[in-house]
């Protein structure tokens, strides 16, 4: 895990919990659409990784619940009240639900699951009702 925090630290500024319970990514660029260039994503990290992903089961992915892509709201990005973990300073917090993870612990790790995030939010499915 401190290798692949390490390598995600080379291209993202990061503030990782001393238990490495969650990383949150403080700058995470935005592809086009939204009406801001960078958020902050919080990962919460599987205690068995690398062999399971993260984004699934226990572990959850967090994105700001203000988040707007071309004017809409992201239909898979629930109102959530507090994260597993304690996350002080940052939020609020909405999940949002990863569901297609392809993982293999051989091959994948934080940079290429940050980045397969990044490619789904370059097309989200959207909604016009308000987040709740």
């Amino acid at each position: 895990m401190e290798r692949d925090l390490r390598a995600l630290s080379r291209g993202f500024r990061l503030w990782i919990d001393d238990d490495y319970a969650f990383v949150i990514i403080v700058d995470l660029v935005l592809p086009p659409g939204y009406g801001q260039s960078h958020t902050a994503m919080l990962l919460e990290l599987p205690d068995d990784y690398p062999l399971s992903p993260l984004g699934v089961g226990e572990s959850h992915v967090f994105l700001p619940p203000s988040l707007r892509f071309r004017g809409r709201r992201i239909s898979d990005l629930h109102d959530w009240q507090t994260p597993s973990v304690d996350t002080p300073g940052f939020g609020p917090w909405a999940w949002f639900c990863y569901e297609r993870v392809r993982w293999s612990p051989e091959r994948d790790d934080l940079i290429r699951f940050v980045e397969m995030v990044r490619a789904d939010l370059a097309n989200p499915r959207t909604c016009l009702l308000p987040l709740i």
